[in-house]
């Protein structure tokens, strides 16, 4: 819609000087000369330009979306098209800055002014910028190769550094992260040391517990493949798991039990309530088979059964002396 209102726009500009031309003449066209008029060479610049930012800029559209629709096919949640708005708010705003500043140009060499001294002088002042905002520009420069890489996009979560959060805006020179516990933090692209996705393609969660020592792992395994097909029949969890949960036996033995350990693939962003309707599941099935988690305990051992009697009976002999009365002098 916005596209189609945009193309509305420029039939009718050009619908406007046709008008004017008609009606006042010499507007876009020297009658005499049959050559084009100032005006109407800077409003050619203009509409051949836009024509052609809008056009690239639906094409790139287009295409970001086709790939982010082909790198999370499959995974049953509705794409967003945030690596393209990111990339085509930026091209444009260069696009549009270059195409104005070269009507601009034309304009002033049209009236009569002499460029030359112009670009030297802008040349110059355009030293004497860099010199000054080499920070800007290694952020600007950062944030272009950030974009093209599509290291990130607006609503994933990124690990920058030692900040992690979901990423809620893109500007030239910076980005903004929302931590999970409200923080906004505004990162300038150039002080960004590395980037960890951790909204991409899949995950993997592994997560271990302790049984007793005595529990058969052979039925534990059972009982973990039995919830994993369950959990990958119900509607509600099953499309978010890409690959079933699988027991991958004993991982450690201690004094108190045996670590097994346990790993799925989910979508990224899911994988938290997977885990919790998951350890749910398990615990509930362990119940329903008389399997039970292992428990922290400690036992005390005396030296034997004989030295216990002697020292009750030393102790009650003791007592037994000490409540009789003394002997009279």
């Amino acid at each position: 819609m916005k596209r189609h209102t945009r193309w509305i726009g420029l039939v009718f500009v050009l619908a406007v000087l046709a008008v004017l031309e008609f009606q006042f003449g010499d507007l876009l066209l020297d009658s005499q000369t049959k050559v084009l008029t100032p005006l109407t060479k800077v409003l050619l610049v203009l509409i051949i330009g836009g024509t052609g930012i809008i056009s690239f800029s639906a094409l790139l559209k287009r295409q970001l979306t086709q790939d982010s629709e082909t790198v999370t096919a499959g995974t049953g949640r509705p794409v967003k098209a945030s690596r393209a708005i990111s990339v085509i708010s930026l091209v444009q705003g260069v696009l549009w800055g270059a195409l104005i500043l070269l009507a601009g140009l034309i304009a002033l060499s049209q009236a009569g002014v002499d460029l030359g001294p112009m670009l030297a002088g802008a040349g110059v002042v355009g030293l004497v910028i860099g010199l000054g905002a080499q920070s800007l520009l290694k952020d600007i420069l950062a944030g272009i190769f950030y974009v093209i890489d599509d290291a990130f996009r607006i609503g994933e979560y990124v690990e920058v550094g030692n900040l992690r959060g979901t990423v809620e805006r893109l500007s030239l020179r910076s980005m903004q992260v929302r931590h999970h516990r409200g923080a906004l933090h505004t990162i300038p692209y150039g002080a960004v040391p590395s980037i960890t996705n951790y909204s991409r393609d899949w995950v993997i969660v592994k997560f271990q517990f302790q049984l007793p020592l005595d529990t058969d792992v052979l039925k534990v395994k059972k009982i973990v493949k039995q919830v994993s097909a369950s959990i990958m029949e119900e509607e509600e969890f099953g499309p978010y798991i890409l690959e079933p949960l699988k027991f991958q036996g004993i991982d450690d033995v201690d004094l108190f039990g045996l670590m097994v350990r346990l790993k799925f693939m989910s979508v990224p962003g899911e994988q938290f309530v997977m885990r919790r309707e998951m350890l749910r599941l398990l615990q509930q099935a362990f119940a329903e088979n008389g399997i039970e988690f292992a428990k922290r305990s400690v036992t005390v051992t005396s030296n034997g059964a004989d030295t216990n009697a002697a020292a009750a009976d030393a102790a009650e002999d003791d007592g037994t002396q000490q409540g009789q009365p003394l002997p009279p002098a």
